[in-house]
């Protein structure tokens, strides 16, 4: 059993809530997780005009159609550099674990950025002086959460200060909460190289850290050029029926979002996961 999510922004041609809930009812989509700032930007005006009232009236109206929020994001570029600017991440990303219950969220999540301002990749991320920053940064957000009761969530991924599995023990250990949850996307972890041993790295993931894990990102993939390309589900070499299996045994309810699958491809995924 597993929550198959989809993020909002993979519909196409969509410019009203009601829109995204009627796409999601039609691609019998029950949970949604949900990037305002990529699905309705100029609602939000760039995370500035969030809201309680807007939170209620995302949830009415995507419940009238059976349609939850599971996941709301808030990716931001936790580990910034300019200490202003993060500060401001920060706050904007607290903002959101308020008004998370209001759009009937239980998580907030965010990958962890990069010290580059536009994200970029450096190897810089991976200097253990920028942990220990992203620790403090997670520390502050973790707190917030507590106090409004929402989980945060953290995605790890390659390219990332938090892009070990060994780091990210490292990060639950000095953030013990449970109000601290992992993000997790196998396919954020592997590389050219590692590729063939995905599932057996999922496993071993599930087995240590699947009551931290809060949500699994489903993202098929092709290896050209010797890297990893992203492709909607089915068009890759993922075993995801392994991988699922996997989920469903250590993590069961669990929010499934399916990444790269947009609209055209969406409805067979999701036939393919519920079969």
């Amino acid at each position: 059993m597993i929550n198959i999510t989809v993020r909002g922004h993979d519909f196409e041609e969509v410019d009203t809530i009601e829109t995204l809930a009627k796409k999601a009812q039609a691609n019998n989509i029950h949970s949604l997780q949900l990037a305002l700032t990529k699905s309705f930007p100029d609602l939000v005006e760039k995370n500035t005009r969030l809201s309680t009232g807007l939170g209620y009236k995302f949830k009415n109206t995507l419940q009238a159609h059976q349609v939850d929020v599971g996941i709301l994001s808030c990716y931001s570029n936790l580990i910034h550099p300019d200490t202003k600017e993060r500060e401001k991440i920060i706050a904007t990303f607290c903002d959101y674990l308020k008004n998370a219950r209001y759009f009937g969220a239980p998580m907030v999540a965010s990958e962890t950025g990069s010290v580059l301002p536009q994200m970029g990749f450096t190897e810089e991320n991976f200097k253990e002086d920028v942990f220990q920053e992203l620790i403090e940064v997670v520390k502050e957000l973790v707190a917030c959460g507590e106090h409004y009761q929402t989980i945060v969530g953290i995605e790890p991924g390659t390219h990332h200060p938090l892009h070990t599995i060994e780091k990210t023990k490292r990060l639950l250990e000095a953030v013990p909460s449970d109000y601290l949850g992992i993000v997790y996307d196998s396919t954020n972890l592997i590389t050219a190289d590692t590729y063939k041993d995905q599932v057996d790295m999922t496993e071993a993931v599930f087995k240590e850290l699947g009551d931290k894990i809060v949500a699994f990102h489903l993202k098929d993939y092709l290896v050209e050029d010797h890297k990893i390309k992203p492709v909607p589900l089915g068009e890759g070499v993922i075993d995801y029926k392994k991988i699922i299996a996997i989920v469903e045994k250590y993590c069961p309810g669990c929010f499934v979002v399916l990444e790269q699958t947009k609209d055209p491809y969406m409805k067979r995924a999701v036939e393919w996961l519920e079969g």
